[in-house]
């Protein structure tokens, strides 16, 4: 009996048996994705002049307004997923990334000393404007100072259009002649009291020309122009990553297919309305003439982007990543345009409008891109980053509008004196000019701020 209650005692006093603690794994993060937004500049060729003007009629033409040339400012937005293919550092990243950026200008003008004035949209009209005057009194500036005159002004319509021909001609004056059919219209107007000028419009579905001619003192010219951009693209490409002795730098190679797109949208607004310098006629206005026009040029690049970056690990977790790269591409850039020209008020209470359209072949070359950038990542959760980035990206062919060559003017009268001889002249039969493409390069920069995150 002692001896088996030793043995309940001894029972009784033996430890449980202790289970062996359970070991949790963290899974590896696999993927990786990249959500980051910012602000942009772009510096894109410039913007085509508008009109031209001949000062004093001594000079040799001169540019009514010069264009955008400054700098494009907006917003981008990009995202990233990144996935391993293997153990070694080897990766697939899919990338995409959209910017918007916008620039604009416009100039309020009230002439002065100028005799010439021209101005016509992306394509010509079919026609001729003829333009005469003569200063009865021989001063050859429009001062107020009794200066009578005589001018004549003649539109035709040409190219089988069926617009009648506006006919206005006077001596002393004012007087306007306002013509029109579905195909367009025609307009003509001179004064020859107190200030002598003449002037003519002709605008058809091929498209439209102004001139006035003459001392166009107090003529009221307003110009509007905005330039939109949107640049967009996606790559797809394979990378290295190695990080020599498992130290504190990393390296990454990465090459693969890219696509570009740049397309711009120029909208351009002009109108000049004639003014009498004196109040010869204080009833009588002339009406206004207006060309919108809205031109839009889309390039399309398909090719390959190669590259490296060098991460440098820094404090508490945070990286500080370098990078360069360039692409080469095969572009096409298209162009399309659409005008309205409008002829409205003045005492001959004019409502007209017409369209026309331009559309170029596509033109094709190569391109290329060099780009730097630089992003510093610090941690702010278990598997979160938040970045902040700079970059900067060459892009050598882009595509701008310019009207070259001949437009068809003929100025006789250079000296100013305008006594006796033709004045200006419009025929489009000797117009050599057309709207092309012309090619140059472009440097965008952009400050961004986003997220990574692990998965």
């Amino acid at each position: 009996m002692l001896l088996s209650t030793a043995v309940s005692a001894a029972d009784a006093i033996t430890p449980a048996p202790v289970m062996p603690a359970t070991v949790v794994f963290e899974e590896p993060a696999l993927f990786s994705l990249t959500i980051e937004g910012g602000v942009s500049a772009f510096g894109m060729p410039s913007t085509d002049t508008i009109g031209t003007t001949n000062i004093g009629g001594l000079n040799g033409d001169e540019v009514l307004f010069e264009g955008l040339d400054d700098m494009l400012f907006g917003g981008n937005l990009a995202a990233k997923f990144s996935a391993p293919i293997n153990d070694s550092g080897a990766g697939v990243t899919v990338s995409g990334f959209g910017a918007f950026a916008t620039r604009s200008g416009s100039q309020s003008r009230v002439l002065d000393d100028e005799r010439l004035l021209v101005i016509h949209g992306p394509t010509l009209p079919v026609g001729t404007i003829g333009m005469y005057t003569w200063d009865l009194d021989g001063i050859a500036t429009g001062t107020g100072v009794g200066d009578l005159g005589d001018a004549e002004s003649t539109v035709t319509a040409g190219g089988g259009v069926a617009i009648p021909t506006a006919n206005a001609a006077t001596i002393l004056g004012p007087v306007q002649d306002v013509e029109s059919s579905p195909d367009g219209f025609t307009y003509a107007g001179v004064i020859g009291d107190y200030q002598t000028f003449s002037l003519g419009a002709l605008a058809t579905t091929d498209g439209a020309m102004f001139v006035g001619y003459g001392e166009l003192l107090g003529w009221e010219v307003s110009t509007d122009v905005t330039q939109n951009m949107v640049h967009s693209g996606a790559d797809l490409t394979f990378s290295q990553t190695s990080s020599p002795d498992g130290g504190n730098v990393a390296f990454t190679g990465y090459a693969g297919p890219s696509f570009r797109y740049l397309s711009t949208e120029t909208t351009t607004q002009t109108s000049v309305t004639p003014r009498q310098f004196a109040e010869y006629a204080p009833d009588f206005e002339y009406a206004m003439f207006s060309l919108d026009t809205i031109e839009t040029i889309d390039t399309y690049y398909a090719g390959g982007v190669v590259g490296g970056n060098i991460d440098v690990s820094l404090w508490s977790g945070s990286t500080l990543s370098l990078g360069v790269g360039g692409g080469a591409y095969y572009a096409s850039s298209h162009y399309a345009s659409e005008t309205e020209a409008t002829l409205s008020g003045g005492s001959a209470a004019a409502d007209e409008s017409v369209f026309s359209t331009l559309n170029l072949e596509p033109e094709t070359g190569f391109a290329y891109t060099a780009k730097a950038d630089g992003k510093f990542s610090a941690h702010i959760g278990e598997r979160l980053q938040l970045n902040f980035g700079l970059g900067a990206e060459y892009l050598s062919r882009v595509a701008s509008a310019r009207f070259a060559g001949s437009n068809g003017m003929t100025v006789s009268d250079t000296a100013g004196d305008d006594v006796g001889v033709p004045d200006a002249d419009f025929d489009s039969s000797n117009a050599t000019g057309s709207t092309i493409l012309t090619f140059g390069d472009a440097m965008s920069y952009k400050a961004t701020i986003g997220l990574t995150g692990q998965f």
